[in-house]
């Protein structure tokens, strides 16, 4: 069963009544585990992450020792294809990722989250559809959404961090100074959870940028759209940029 989520009104509402009311609303929201800043807490071992349902495919091929290692990340789900190209095959915690190009990539990554049970928020995208996030699987009840944070929506993100898996600044968010990214990293890095900004956030580690490149169920001028299929490319500090091609339902 599909539950809506309704955004958090925060207009009106000093800094101290803004803190409240959005721990309130994280404290309303269903489990999938410890919040974010408790599992940070925990004595490190290997990572156990609940991946997004994906479609069977071929037995894997025997993992090298090397690739073992880079398997037991911490991290929230993403959609099947996409997972090789991320480190251990999901978005690290701890670490701020960009992403930017297709708004559907963002949604996916939404859908993929939720699904496999992580709370998540949107912060300053009022023009999100959570319809879509629905049909591609997602749990609406792991979703919180700020489409209004106010004019400071990186004290908004700080205090979703330390209850949440993953907060999503909205594209209309813009990028702060480096010295405030630096601090708001800091805070991503200790509570353990998953920040995804826009292009142009200084200090991001990765980047994943999507685009458009082919729709299904369109016909010559008749048709219904079935799926978008949308190349995905993941680049890094110390890693080689690799891409991906991913197809979400319409």
């Amino acid at each position: 069963m599909v539950v809506a989520t309704s955004p958090v009104d925060l207009s009106g509402l000093g800094r101290d009544e803004r803190v409240t009311e959005l721990r309130r609303r994280l404290a309303a929201m269903p489990g999938g585990g410890a919040p974010a800043a408790v599992r940070a807490q925990a004595p490190a071992g290997p990572a156990s992450v609940v991946s997004a349902p994906s479609a069977p495919s071929a037995p894997a091929a025997p993992v090298a020792p090397a690739e073992a290692a880079e398997i037991a990340v911490p991290g929230v789900a993403v959609p099947g294809s996409v997972a090789p190209l991320l480190p251990g095959g999901v978005l690290p915690a701890g670490r701020v990722t960009a992403v930017s190009g297709s708004a559907t990539l963002r949604v996916g990554l939404l859908a993929a989250a939720t699904a496999a049970g992580a709370r998540c928020a949107v912060v300053g995208w009022p023009e999100l559809g959570v319809a879509a996030v629905a049909e591609q699987g997602g749990r609406l009840d792991c979703l919180a959404l700020v489409p209004d944070p106010g004019p400071d929506p990186a004290a908004v993100v700080s205090v979703l961090l330390d209850g949440l898996d993953l907060v999503l600044l909205g594209p209309g968010v813009a990028p702060v100074a480096p010295s405030r990214a630096r601090v708001l990293a800091g805070r991503v890095r200790a509570a353990g959870a998953v920040l995804l900004v826009g292009a142009g956030w200084p200090g991001a580690e990765l980047t994943l940028a999507g685009r458009h490149c082919r729709y299904g169920g369109l016909g010559a001028g008749a048709g219904r759209l079935a799926s978008v299929s949308t190349v995905v490319r993941c680049s890094g500090r110390a890693a080689p940029a690799r891409t991906a091609e991913w197809v979400a339902a319409g």
